[in-house]
């Protein structure tokens, strides 16, 4: 089949679009850049696009919608723009698909110590949410409003995780300052997490599902994660041993929360005191998704590619390209 596949610079576009043209699929990656990665070319035809202002794709069988605006910080506007936006356009753009797969996120939920449904969304405080989650929300209501394909289905991952990752790595990464972990409260919370491999099997279900209209479905590993668990196993595979830790009190980072310090905020706060679980029965049951893979047997690979970029401080950078440095 012909998959058009945007945000392919990025670092699960990267990687969807590495998977499935190593399974035989003819694979348009498209990006806002004018020059793609010399390493993209090996596994598909580059189509640019600024995905802000309309365009027109190639006919296609599926459309894979990746791009996104997805910092911590930033003007709403900006955020608007992308996947409020960008969705509408990419939505017109690949009118001739029959199929068109969502990534979307958690982040259209607020942490919850009860299991997270899909029905969760638009239902919480969404004055908390982050503009990101804002505004993919947003992205969600115009693919219901306004999708013309046969086949429609958004995914919602929770914190993707893999070879190329330019996001959660980072961010455990810089938690280590003078090889000491510095953790914020005890981050005893259960989480989700979705592995890259996890996704493209849930976007594999989806191609392969004979249902038709438009599907909404949480998708993770098959089991939740201890956080603190999950910073421990990062780092002991990436500095080659257990780091000592040293905890910053839960009510210090609330207090500068309150006066908007140091990046910290309400939301923020609620995650590192709140679970952040997601129920994916409804794709299992509804797609027969099985997860493939599992923190556990993904940090030797995650650990050799870190090496192999450099190591510790050039994640930290989190440039572009290295989505593309495999």
């Amino acid at each position: 089949m012909k998959i058009i596949i945007t945000g392919a610079t990025g670092s699960l576009g990267a990687y969807l679009t590495r998977h499935f043209s190593d399974k035989g699929h003819e694979i348009i990656a498209s990006g806002r850049d004018k020059t793609p990665p010399q390493n993209l070319l090996k596994y598909a035809e580059y189509f640019q696009a600024d995905i802000n202002h309309a365009f027109q794709f190639p006919e296609a069988d599926i459309c894979i919608h990746a791009a996104a605006l997805s910092d911590d910080k930033g003007a709403w506007k900006d955020f608007y723009e992308a996947n409020v936006t960008g969705t509408e356009n990419v939505l017109n753009a690949s009118a001739t698909c029959k199929t068109f797969i969502q990534v979307s996120t958690s982040a259209v939920y607020l942490p919850e110590n009860e299991l997270i449904t899909e029905e969760l969304a638009g239902k919480q405080n969404n004055k908390l949410l982050s503009n990101y989650g804002k505004s993919k929300l947003l992205s969600e209501e115009v693919i219901l409003e306004k999708s013309k394909h046969e086949k429609c289905f958004i995914l919602r991952p929770r914190a993707l995780y893999g070879i190329g990752d330019k996001k959660i790595l980072p961010r455990m990464l810089h938690l280590v300052k003078k090889d000491k972990i510095m953790t914020p409260g005890k981050m005893l919370v259960d989480i989700s997490m979705t592995q890259y491999k996890n996704f493209a099997y849930a976007v594999e279900c989806c191609m392969e599902s004979s249902l038709t209209g438009i599907h909404t479905y949480n998708i993770a590993d098959d089991r939740s994660y201890l956080l603190i668990d999950v910073l421990r196993g990062f780092t002991k595979e990436i500095y080659g041993k257990r780091l000592p830790e040293k905890q910053i009190s839960i009510n210090f980072l609330k207090l500068m929360a309150f006066f908007h310090l140091g990046g910290m905020t309400p939301l923020l706060i609620r995650s590192l005191t709140k679970n952040m679980v997601l129920d994916i029965s409804k794709i299992k049951k509804e797609l027969n998704y099985q997860a493939q893979m599992e923190l556990e047997n993904s940090l030797e690979e995650l650990g050799n590619w870190v090496r192999k970029i450099g190591g510790a401080e050039i994640l930290k950078q989190a440039e572009k390209s290295l989505a593309w440095e495999i």
